[in-house]
């Protein structure tokens, strides 16, 4: 055994004496890196070898590593519980019995604490993202067969994963989980269900427009932290969180692309005219009718690269953003767009 096999041994054998069943249950979930798709995929959970939990965004990544963010590391004063362990949220965080989310640079900069070596520079769409390095990785936590594990431990969750293919007419097959449902993590306290839909462009339309017509009832809708989320519904007291991932990498519209900032800050004002892509992280729309720094502009491409705005746009709708102006190549095609990087650049208007 090598020296970092063993370290790493010593490792889980003292943290499963201080939280016995941790990595019992940890490993029931968790898939070696070796088996890890060639490509990398959105909404992925990675566990580092430092017991964090790392959320994996987009599907541009650096050679040999991946774009994320640490969303839970181990601490002892933490307010989550992983499997009787306890842990640091880093992107929300309890204040007065009211959970809060914490704004990105300050998730980036307790992200750097944790591990200085992450703090390096960044494309311009990966402003809010860290890049790490594949190598420091123990496994990931593949998203069908999370949702799998979780149907066979727990009740619940095969009723509710059901319940939603057969609304939404979706295989099972084509149904993951991510959130904390992907290491097995289950409070059934918790109605959020925050499932992953495979599925070509074609395939996750027709469920958006399925979730377009249960919401049209104000009672489905959600609304959280102010904030009304178009893709997510209650269904037979369940709140289904949807995360849309590509099933086929040919239709993933940016992927080993780079971008050179031509404008650091505008504003630009369009009409969304195409949505196709606006249910996926990021999110790209496309905007005609466009002005930008109150001048009128060819219809161009908006890139969303916040989470928070998946599915938030759709055709017909007219935005203000405050972003950047960049150019992006992605082999030999070059095109302008504009950039947003955080959810408060970006507001409906009439």
């Amino acid at each position: 055994m090598s020296g970092t096999a063993k370290r790493n041994c010593d490792r889980r054998k003292s943290v499963e004496k201080r939280y016995p069943g941790f990595w019992k249950t940890i490993d029931t979930y968790l898939t070696p890196m070796e088996e890890l798709d060639a490509r990398i995929w959105d909404s992925t959970y990675f566990m580092r070898r430092d017991d964090s939990l790392v959320f994996c965004e987009g599907y541009c990544h650096p050679q040999g590593a991946l774009w994320g963010k640490i969303i839970y590391h181990p601490d002892e004063g933490g307010q989550v519980s992983i499997h009787g362990r306890p842990y640091e949220c880093i992107t929300k965080r309890l204040v007065d019995d009211e959970m809060i989310y914490v704004t990105h640079p300050a998730q980036i900069r307790r992200q750097c604490q944790i591990d200085p070596s992450l703090d390096t520079a960044r494309p311009p769409y990966a402003e809010y993202e860290l890049a790490f390095r594949m190598d420091h990785f123990i496994g990931h936590f593949n998203c069908r067969k999370s949702l799998r594990t979780a149907m066979e431990r727990y009740p619940n969750i095969k009723r509710a994963a059901r319940q939603v293919s057969e609304v939404l007419d979706i295989p099972l097959e084509r149904m993951g989980a991510t959130g904390s449902l992907a290491y097995g993590v289950y409070d059934p306290c918790d109605e959020d269900f925050d499932v992953v839909f495979f599925g070509t462009v074609d395939e996750n339309r027709r469920v958006v427009r399925k979730i377009y017509e249960i919401t049209r009832d104000p009672t489905k809708q959600v609304i959280e932290f102010g904030k009304l989320w178009p893709m997510r519904f209650h269904h037979n007291g369940v709140l289904v969180c949807p995360f849309f991932v590509y099933s086929d990498w040919n239709e993933v519209p940016l992927k080993g692309f780079s971008v050179e900032v031509l404008k650091e800050r505008t504003c630009a004002v369009g009409r969304v005219c195409g949505d196709t892509h606006a249910i996926y992280m990021p999110a790209i729309v496309q905007l005609d009718s466009l002005t930008v720094d109150r001048e009128k502009h060819a219809p161009m491409p908006l890139i969303i690269y916040d989470g928070a705005m998946r599915g938030d746009l759709r055709e017909g709708d007219r935005v203000r953003c405050h972003g950047m102006l960049v150019r992006v190549t992605q082999g030999r095609e070059e095109f302008d767009a504009l950039l947003v990087n955080l959810y408060n650049q970006l507001q409906r208007i009439r």
